[in-house]
């Protein structure tokens, strides 16, 4: 693995893990919040989730391009 692909590795890893938290806080003031307001957030939530996965996805994609990149390159040396 490169050192490139590792660093985004770790940051996609960060993300992740905000996300999760986020999602996780705001589903547990379901609990307390029972109102419209508690109901657009969770619409938007689920927005951002979709969006977050989309990320997600796309910077997995480019690790391995990354790695694919570099695997390359030192077949040519």
């Amino acid at each position: 693995m490169s050192n490139e692909s590792a660093k985004l590795r770790r940051e996609l890893e960060g993300f992740k893990q905000s996300a999760a938290k986020l999602s996780e806080k705001i589903n547990g003031v379901s609990e307390v919040w029972r109102d419209q307001n508690y109901a657009a957030l969770h619409v938007q939530m689920g927005e951002l989730a979709k969006s977050s996965k989309t990320v997600i996805d796309d910077g997995e994609k480019t690790c391995s391009c990354i790695e694919k990149f570099f695997s390359i390159a030192a077949e040519s040396v």
